[in-house]
């Protein structure tokens, strides 16, 4: 009688374990986090980030041309970006303040076929620092 019990016990043992490494090899189902795909529009577009020099200021359509250079494909190329009213701006109070010349640095959306800025940021040269005179003796 005692050695059953033994001979029970250890099948008990032996199945709780498989169970639960079976658990672990292949989660439960339910466990697994359901998302709902709506199709092309439930992906969120990507945020690509330019540094360059503006070529082109349109006030009037609101959007910059920048010229950066490319890593990927080692060559120089122009792109226009919108400026939106979500646009944040630093260093410049609008899109008015940019002038050619200016060097950006922008994060910007495709969104529409169109090239939305996230954010741009006028890079301005900070003046030297002024020399203080020795003091006399």
């Amino acid at each position: 009688m005692r050695l059953s019990k033994i001979f029970t016990l250890a099948a008990i043992t032996i199945l709780a374990a498989s169970m639960a490494l079976a658990q672990q090899a292949s989660p439960d189902k339910a466990a697994v986090p359901v998302t709902s795909v709506q199709g092309p529009s439930a992906e969120q577009p990507k945020d690509i980030s330019i540094y360059g020099e503006v070529k082109t200021v349109n006030t009037a359509s609101s959007f910059l041309s920048v010229q950066y250079y490319d890593y990927d494909t080692d060559e120089e190329k122009d792109i226009q970006v919108v400026i939106g009213k979500d646009t944040k701006i630093e260093n410049a109070a609008s899109i008015a303040e940019i002038k050619v010349g200016d060097w950006v640095d922008c994060i910007y959306i495709v969104k529409d076929s169109q090239n939305i800025a996230k954010s741009v940021v006028v890079e301005k040269e900070e003046a030297p620092p002024e020399e203080t005179a020795a003091p006399a003796e």
